[in-house]
């Protein structure tokens, strides 16, 4: 296996993020067609390279990239939530600390399951640590094999929450 490079996300980066976020979309939209779709290819990596001229130098969000070889083959968007003014009026202890998020996680599928999501995530963590954040949160599908086994088994993970969906319009 070649090495992985982590590194924050900078100008130029929009077409290979694209590429990675639509390689996602295909991943999703087969496994669950009602909720995901493969994002239109037409402006997608400007509208990367807008987020990362906006929100690129927040103090509470996290854009790093995966390289191996020098090719961009994976993706994470994260950021701080702080806790909330109302916490300690909330049953959930989570509020009242500082939390990492997960906003995104993306691996070309050629590069899944080869360590790519799991340096992604240690630097994520590892971010969030040096940032005062308590815990680490995201939402993935549980009927994604791949992330349901990767965050539990690999990167230690409790499932806690369910969400119920349901569509009003059929």
């Amino acid at each position: 296996m070649a090495d992985i490079v982590i590194r924050k996300t900078r100008p130029g980066d929009g077409a290979a993020h694209a590429a990675v976020w639509r390689d996602v979309g295909e991943f999703f939209a087969e496994l669950n067609p009602h909720t995901f779709r493969v994002p239109a290819e037409e402006g997608l990596a400007e509208w990367f390279e807008e987020g990362h001229a906006e929100y690129g130098g927040r103090e509470d969000m996290l854009g790093l990239i995966a390289e191996v070889d020098g090719t961009v083959v994976g993706a994470i968007a994260a950021s701080l939530l702080e806790p909330i003014e109302s916490a300690e009026r909330q049953v959930q202890r989570d509020f009242s600390r500082r939390r990492l998020h997960i906003d995104a996680l993306g691996i070309l599928a050629t590069h899944r399951r080869g360590g790519v999501g799991t340096a992604l995530m240690q630097a994520a963590e590892e971010w969030g640590r040096s940032h005062g954040a308590e815990v680490v949160l995201l939402e993935t599908e549980s009927n994604n094999p791949l992330s349901m086994a990767f965050y539990e088994h690999r990167m230690g993970f409790s499932p806690e929450v369910v969400i119920f969906r349901k569509e009003l319009t059929e």
